[in-house]
């Protein structure tokens, strides 16, 4: 199956080279880009007029496209002879390569060829070249299967850093779309079920620690608000109705102290309570109940929002709350 460069994603990859230097004839070459992804192109022409193009879309006097192929990473390269003349330069490129393989994000790496060789982070980045080299790495499957490198000319004046991030995120735009193509051209395995449920497992596990976090961090704030009561039973509601809404956006509701359950905060008129009472909200089996009643606001403990009922189509009556 093709899938075609949408409207809004050239659109938007438009905008963003139109914002960096030399970038008057954008449009043209992100339509040639376009057509060539989308194109029927076998993979090596496909690459051979890829990386052409990625230098007019960058003003770059090089780039290399690096691929992954039965455990092997070989590399096509588009003029980068010229620049990495000696032995020792081609070798800290290739370190520097293997730091870019890690990442699954795009990366701007510095000239830098005083770099301290003594500090291992710095050596694995080394740039051997007197140019900004922009890597994007290809995703399949959660993992790199091909990265993109672009020598960036050399800037009077020197890049801002909105600049820097402008190149970050046309390059990131370019390496996803590029990836359609590839996918078409290259034998890559098929998504299996079980790699998507570990991934599904370890984001359920994630989100459960913010929740529990967010939580925590809810139930610490809400206690400062054990033992107020406000001007009138209005503003006593207008709070209940503040929290619930807060606590609504956040999937989560009180927890009642005397059942239990889960339960809305809200504020009735009761007897003779001049400003209401503080009562939980809830639906028990058997039927609707209010616990609770002190006339200040009670320590409050937070739980999951449970489950929509299933047993009827028909809404709770509606609560009067006002006076």
């Amino acid at each position: 199956m093709i899938v075609r460069w949408s409207g809004h994603v050239i659109q938007l990859l438009e905008e963003v080279l139109l914002q960096l230097p030399g970038g008057g004839q954008t449009a043209q070459r992100v339509e040639q880009l376009a057509g060539l992804v989308d194109g029927e192109l076998p993979l090596q022409g496909f690459i051979e007029q890829l990386l052409p193009l990625l230098c007019e879309l960058y003003n770059a006097p090089a780039a290399v496209a690096w691929l992954k192929s039965q455990g092997a990473v070989f590399g096509v390269r588009y003029r980068m002879d010229k620049l990495l003349a000696t032995v020792a330069q081609q070798q800290k490129h290739e370190r520097l390569v293997q730091f870019a393989w890690q990442h699954k994000h795009a990366m701007l790496v510095e000239p830098a060829p005083a770099a301290n060789e003594g500090n291992l982070a710095e050596s694995l980045s080394n740039n051997p070249t007197d140019h900004r080299l922009l890597f994007a790495p290809i995703i399949h499957l959660n993992e790199p299967m091909a990265l993109l490198e672009v020598v960036l000319p050399q800037f009077e004046p020197e890049l801002t850093a909105a600049q820097k991030q402008l190149y970050l995120r046309s390059m990131q735009l370019v390496a996803e779309r590029v990836y359609g193509g590839l996918r078409r051209r290259m034998q890559l395995p098929q998504p299996q079920l079980a790699q998507a449920s570990r991934e599904l497992q370890s984001l359920t596990a994630e989100l459960h620690a913010v929740q529990l976090q967010i939580k925590r961090t809810i139930e610490a704030r809400l206690a400062q608000f054990q033992g107020w009561s406000f001007g009138s039973l209005a503003e006593n509601q207008e709070f209940a109705k503040m929290l619930h809404q807060l606590l609504e956006a956040c999937g989560m509701r009180v927890v009642c102290p005397e059942c239990g359950h889960p339960a809305i905060l809200r504020c009735l008129r009761v007897g003779n309570a001049k400003h209401g009472a503080f009562v939980f909200d809830h639906y028990l089996e058997t039927g609707r109940t209010f616990h609770g009643g002190p006339t200040t606001v009670p320590l409050l403990k937070i739980v999951a929002k449970p489950a929509r009922r299933t047993g009827s189509t028909t809404s709770l009556p509606a609560l009067r709350e006002d006076p």
